[in-house]
């Protein structure tokens, strides 16, 4: 699968906002100042989600460091996507930290006992705990998998017990792909992955976890991956996932949360850790840790021919909170966080750290790119750039993107010291990004959501 290929991103400068950061400071303080004094107070507070945006908003106030709080702007909510109950599901999630169980029967499995049938056989509210051990198999979530909107089920590491999914030996679930898919939901609903870690899954198109078409409504938590391999990167034939979202044809892939996942040390060729691609809506990626990953760490992607046109492109989505280090390719580009042929996904204060690139707007394929916001993200140590807008070669379009309130450290040093690259994107707001100019704020904290799961 080549839908994501890293673009090549030509070393072109780009002019630094830093030497007007102070004045514009000042301004904008005075600015806000007289707003405070002579506009009504609900012009300023404003809780009314933008259209296409309706849903539960995620407050800024209280995890903005104080270093910084003058780039952003302080009035604004951002908000989870999916139906109104699934953001209310997974909002409870992040605020207590719990992916919490229904009430239904409570079953246990070992690693030696029927896992499958135990799972063939849960209805809504069900919950299966896994004992501790190392379970070297493959798990199948088909569409007779259904839970309800008030009743999950949930597959879950008992509590206090190491449970490990080792892929050693395992192949693929058909003859296209040779490397297995760990745990492969097809067509379920209303269901919760919780706490343990898959391992060692290796071979073309393996992935720890695959989400196919119509499924819906499924919370990926807390869980370790870890030595997700391709047999030779460098080839563009030979991809695997740590997370693959793979929307094909027309049944929708929607309502999903991936939530503080700790994914390291796989070598993903030519596709992600994290893919988001094709017939795909509604999904939040929050607060994960990804390091050495290979290739690209997080990406939406699209116009590949994976789903009739009309919909072969991921929408609506949130990439909040998450921390991405030590992103090379080593073959080619890739940015850490990328957007591909997508629409409406907002990108926030996410920290980018020792990666080729930071974050990049693209279209590699014919379609557009579009409503897509970069804001408040902390970018540190990137080669490239910290902000890449538009693909260089690439037949789609990129337009009405928005970035602010980025900060950013020793960047660009591939592109002549270039901090935001920019290739033909169309309707681009920037504004309020700035370099920091002292490396004792990069060591600070810059959204504590990781070791403090509650987002406000």
């Amino acid at each position: 699968m080549n839908y994501c290929r890293t673009p090549r991103t030509d070393h072109k400068s780009a002019v630094s906002l830093r030497r007007f950061h102070s004045f514009c400071r000042c301004t904008i303080s005075l600015i806000l100042i007289f707003a405070i004094m002579f506009l009504p107070a609900e012009s300023l507070f404003s809780t009314s989600p933008a259209a296409g945006n309706q849903g539960f908003p995620i407050s800024m106030s209280n995890l903005l460091s104080m270093q910084a709080s003058a780039s952003v702007p302080w009035r604004y909510e951002y908000y989870l996507r999916g139906d109104e109950a699934f953001q209310a599901h997974s909002r409870r999630i992040i605020e207590t930290g719990i992916t919490a169980p229904g009430q239904g029967e409570v079953y246990y499995a070992g690693p030696y006992d029927d896992v499958q049938g135990i799972i063939n056989m849960l209805g809504p509210g069900d919950t299966l705990y896994l004992r501790g051990g190392v379970y070297n198999r493959k798990i199948r979530l088909y569409g007779g998998v259904q839970g309800r909107e008030d009743a999950y089920i949930t597959i879950a590491a008992m509590p206090g017990e190491e449970v490990i999914f080792d892929g050693s030996g395992l192949s693929g679930h058909d003859q296209d792909q040779d490397g297995p898919s760990m745990f492969w939901l097809y067509g379920c609903g209303y269901v919760q992955l919780t706490g343990f870690e898959v391992r060692n899954a290796h071979g073309r198109d393996a992935s720890a976890i695959l989400l196919e078409p119509g499924t819906h409504h499924v919370v990926v938590s807390d869980l370790t991956i870890q030595n997700i391999t391709t047999p030779s990167p460098k080839s563009e034939d030979h991809c695997c996932n740590a997370i693959l979202l793979m929307g094909r044809g027309r049944a929708t892939i929607s309502n999903v949360l991936l939530y503080r996942n700790y994914i390291h040390d796989c070598k993903t060729g030519w596709s992600e850790a994290i893919s988001v691609a094709a017939n795909v809506s509604s999904v939040n990626i929050v607060a994960n840790q990804l390091n050495n990953t290979g290739n690209i760490a997080i990406c939406f992607a699209g116009g590949y021919g994976n789903a009739p046109s009309s919909v072969d492109h991921p929408a609506h989505g949130l990439v909040f909170g998450n921390i991405v280090t030590n992103c090379h390719c080593g073959y080619d580009t890739g940015f850490a966080i990328y957007a591909d042929g997508t629409q409406d996904v907002d990108f926030i204060s996410n920290t980018v750290r020792d990666c080729d690139g930071g974050i990049e707007v693209g279209a590699e394929e014919s379609g557009t790119t579009h409503s897509i916001l970069v804001a408040n993200n902390l970018l540190v140590n990137c080669a490239e750039a910290a902000v890449g807008l538009g693909t260089p070669g690439g037949s789609g379009h990129v337009r009405n993107v928005t970035v602010y309130g980025n900060r950013y450290r020793n960047v660009g040093w591939l592109s002549g010291g270039a901090s935001i690259l920019r290739f033909g994107a169309s309707g681009v707001n920037s504004y309020d990004n700035y370099y920091i100019d002292n490396d004792e704020d990069i060591d600070l904290p810059y959204f504590d959501t990781y070791e403090n799961p509650a987002l406000h």
